[in-house]
């Protein structure tokens, strides 16, 4: 019987290092749990082409764990390791073990094939040039590059990055590894494993021009469906949603309830340091509340991002307008006359910008 453990999109870099390692012992004790044969790298191994010696030794340590009683497949992406078709930082493994192949695309008869890159049908395809239709003769497809699980029918698979890379992952429940047990026998299935050592993510937004409430936003589904007529995919340590996008708003023309913002400060208060977060400030009044508690949070996180949408300072956007402003001259005058300002003082400004 032999077994094969696919991963993808690590993306190793110097400021998440710990998490990387992690997660590559991780994927190790999986592939020593299920007595893997193989192990496939779908690609984007390191997170950009000129990897420091770090970032290196991080793989290198785990390559060198796998054993080389077993077979390793690395795909060498034409983004971030490849400089050219031949000329690839990844190159270099293939020189550790014969047992170590490292290629552009892997192929398995007509049963397995594995790349790195996005179809014209992938939810984000990035102008690709190929269409499922190339790839349909193949039992199992399974592809890199795109960061969250899609399975595209009836036989592709967007296995997506195996830790949580960018806030566009938000929406995403959990990161997963694919394991195909009895590869090319009479019991073959596909498992997709639940990844518990990656960093967890979360997004608050903060807004002060909605209605008062916190919503808490659903994420996407977990892997359920089948890629192909007759593998049924099943759902192995698949949990609960450890992912949340949390909205965080209050009252419409007041200024920002204090409450929301002590709302906002206990939740982050009562998240683990090793989470990864991120504010989104809708509108000038909550940022000017949430500004002088960053340092608190940046400190607390392994990373803290907050981010300032809105137009215009102090808020100029048609939402407090209420009318369509096109002109600095529009948006000033609309701005003083919500201030509390002398009217002479009012005068003397409007003389000015005109």
């Amino acid at each position: 019987m032999k077994n094969i453990l696919i991963y993808a999109d690590l993306h190793i870099d110097k400021e998440n290092l710990k998490e990387c390692i992690l997660v590559l012992e991780e994927i190790g004790m999986l592939a020593n749990k299920y007595n893997v044969d193989t192990t496939i790298n779908l690609g984007d191994t390191f997170n950009g082409l000129k990897p420091s010696s770090q970032e290196l030794d991080v793989f290198a340590t785990f390559i060198n764990r796998l054993g080389n009683d077993k077979q390793h497949i690395i795909l060498a992406a034409n983004s971030h390791e490849s400089e050219t078709e031949q000329n690839s930082i990844m190159n270099h493994f293939g020189i550790l073990s014969n047992n170590i192949q490292v290629v552009k695309e892997y192929k398995s008869d007509n049963h397995l094939y594995c790349g790195h890159y996005s179809l014209k049908e992938s939810s984000s395809n990035y102008d690709a040039k190929i269409s499922k239709t190339a790839l349909k003769d193949f039992v199992y497809v399974f592809l890199g590059h795109i960061h969250s699980y899609e399975v595209i029918k009836p036989n592709i698979c967007h296995l997506g990055s195996s830790r949580w890379v960018s806030f566009s992952e938000i929406h995403d429940k959990h990161k997963i590894v694919a394991l195909i047990t009895d590869y090319n026998g009479a019991k073959e299935q596909v498992h997709f494993l639940k990844l518990k050592s990656p960093t967890p993510m979360v997004e608050f937004i903060l807004n002060s021009n909605k209605i008062n409430k916190l919503e808490e936003k659903d994420t996407k589904n977990t892997p359920t469906e089948t890629i192909s007529g007759t593998n049924l995919i099943k759902n192995d340590d698949v949990g609960k949603d450890t992912q949340k996008v949390e909205s965080m708003i209050s009252e419409g023309e007041n200024p920002p309830n204090p409450r929301q913002i002590e709302v906002l400060c206990q939740k982050l208060d009562n998240l683990p340091p090793k989470t990864k977060v991120k504010v989104k400030i809708m509108d000038f009044d909550s940022y000017r509340e949430f500004l002088p508690l960053t340092n608190k949070y940046t400190s607390k996180f392994e990373i803290f991002k907050y981010e300032a949408e809105f137009n215009t300072v102090k808020d100029l956007a048609p939402i407090r307008a209420k009318t369509e402003m096109t002109t600095f001259t529009e948006s000033f005058t609309n701005w003083l006359n919500q201030q509390n300002i002398d009217p002479k003082i009012k005068e003397i400004l409007q003389k000015e910008i005109k």
